[in-house]
């Protein structure tokens, strides 16, 4: 006989979900996740469980705008090929021999060469080839931020890091 084996009235038996033993209904409780304990093994749920996270605030204070916002801008006016070394723009003003410029190609990147001589007109000359089409309305960016250059990677020589 074991030591739940009495009548009480109101009461029966249980077996405790956590040691296996068998004990009145009175002896037990229901714990967080609808176990059926008795006293000596029942736990108050852990407080880590309600621990909620805080949301990083991950924003720049202080942002820099994009160089593109302070670049001067043309058009291109005339559609230029792939593979063309020349290119037909709507306005010149600023351009000259060994500048950079940055034309918005077809498929969306921007190829980034240089003016090889002061423009004929409002033609210019690239250092480069189009990598691929550059259709008329197409933007052109000029660096004017301290006579910025850029290069591009057959330019760049160990002198010149």
């Amino acid at each position: 006989m074991g030591r739940s084996d009495f009548l009480k009235r109101g009461d029966w038996n249980v077996i405790c979900d956590r040691c296996g033993m068998k004990r009145k209904s009175s002896e037990c409780r229901l714990t967080w996740d609808n176990l059926y304990a008795c006293n000596q093994c029942w736990t108050p749920r852990h407080p880590q469980d309600f621990v909620r996270g805080v949301s990083d605030d991950q924003t720049v204070p202080i942002a820099r705008p994009d160089i593109t916002a302070s670049m001067g801008s043309t058009t291109v006016a005339t559609t230029a090929q792939k593979n063309s070394t020349t290119i037909e723009l709507t306005a010149v003003t600023g351009v000259s021999d060994g500048d950079s410029i940055g034309i918005v190609l077809d498929d969306g990147s921007c190829h980034w060469s240089y003016s090889d001589g002061d423009p004929s007109g409002t033609t210019v000359t690239l250092g480069s080839y189009l990598p691929y089409k550059a259709t008329s309305g197409n933007a052109v960016y000029v660096p004017g931020i301290s006579n910025e250059t850029f290069m591009t990677a057959t330019e760049l020589t160990a002198t010149g890091l």
